[in-house]
């Protein structure tokens, strides 16, 4: 039971660690008045470090089943496709010109970070 509690709680300070680096990163995309700001990138951030730990041990009591294969990884590779309609939906073009492809890229960057956190590579993140 301790053992359990202590794998959960580890999993609970990687989301706030990325929640946190997420947060640092919008800190500094709103002090230069951007579009995604603090609430934003950490969500983006603990949202993307929620699902790798999901892609990574959400699946450990099905996956020495006989007869059943999985692929815990399209979780991950699913959360990469979808930041990128996300930060396509922060790109706009006016009068030709293109604005929010750093805010976009930033968004990419922290899920990324997030990722990483969920993945327990806590130095690289």
């Amino acid at each position: 039971m301790a053992f359990t509690m202590n794998i959960q709680l580890i999993y609970l300070l990687r989301l706030l660690g990325a929640a946190l680096c997420g947060a640092m990163i919008g800190y500094e995309r709103e002090s230069h008045m951007k579009m995604a700001g603090i609430r934003t990138h950490a969500i983006v951030a603990l949202a993307s470090s929620l699902m790798m730990i999901i892609s990574k041990y959400g699946f450990y009591d099905i996956l020495f089943m006989e007869h059943i294969g999985l692929d815990p990884s399209r979780i991950a590779a699913g959360v990469v496709t979808a930041v990128g309609f996300l930060g396509a939906g922060v790109i706009f073009t006016r009068h030709m010109n293109v604005m929010g492809i750093t805010t976009a890229a930033g968004i990419w960057a922290t899920v990324g970070i997030g990722m990483a956190f969920g993945a327990g590579m806590y130095i690289l993140s």
